[in-house]
């Protein structure tokens, strides 16, 4: 297994990768710094510091949500679609495991682009914060340190959470309905405000949870009905 997941992670574009993942970041705190001009949206999603957390994690695990499905689709969907997968299916390796390996490598990838870039967007955003007092609220820099299991768990939940698309997206090998319902899953945690960025359903810590959970549950059980059909 060890063998195959280093083998997909060759085969992936890791430059691509990378880039996005840098432009990811760049966007969440260009969109924090435009939140921080205007003082209605300061004072309703950046009133204080937690406030601050929340709404990075959400932009956060939204961001690399929908970033995994799109990874969904070129390592796996689209394989299926123009039949590159047949290819793979010809050598001597068990099927279920060869498909594992390309669900791990996502999910391994978003578990640790959810935590760097966590790290990275709310130190850069408390270091410009803190040079240009680009917001009234200060950001102690140690609030990330008492989040860190709170973070870890967010990761996980959000590792798994990236693999629902896949169920959608193997109905009929589709790489909109693999990247929309990522987007519809992001929608759905992200409603229900009431009064700022705390009242979504993401703010209820078992529920990304419950969806991490049935993300793994539901990836397995794609794969399980996919080997057994006739290609």
């Amino acid at each position: 297994m060890l063998n195959l997941i280093k083998l997909e992670i060759r085969r992936m574009n890791s430059g691509s990768v990378l880039l996005n993942f840098m432009l990811i970041n760049v966007g969440i705190i260009g969109i924090l710094l435009l939140l921080g001009l205007d003082s209605e949206a300061a004072t309703e999603f950046l009133a204080s510091p937690e406030d601050v957390m929340r709404l990075i994690e959400l932009l956060v695990v939204a961001a690399f949500v929908i970033n995994a499905s799109v990874l969904l689709s070129n390592l796996i969907i689209e394989e299926f679609k123009n039949k590159t997968i047949l290819v793979l299916f010809m050598y001597p390796i068990n099927r279920k495991k060869l498909l594992l390996a390309k669900v791990l490598v996502i999910s391994m990838l978003t578990f640790l682009f959810v935590i760097m870039s966590e790290i990275i967007v709310f130190s850069s955003f408390s270091a410009i914060n803190n040079m240009y007092a680009h917001i009234t609220v200060p950001l102690p820099t140690d609030l990330l340190a008492d989040k860190i299991i709170h973070l870890i768990v967010t990761a996980v939940a959000c590792a798994g959470m990236s693999l629902i698309p896949l169920f959608f997206g193997m109905i009929k090998y589709s790489v909109p309905a693999t990247i929309t319902s990522s987007i519809l899953i992001i929608a759905i945690l992200s409603s229900s405000f009431e009064s700022g960025i705390g009242a979504n359903l993401f703010s209820y810590t078992i529920i990304p949870i419950m969806l991490g959970i049935i993300g793994f549950f539901v990836a397995n059980l794609v794969i399980s009905r996919v080997v057994k059909r006739d290609f």
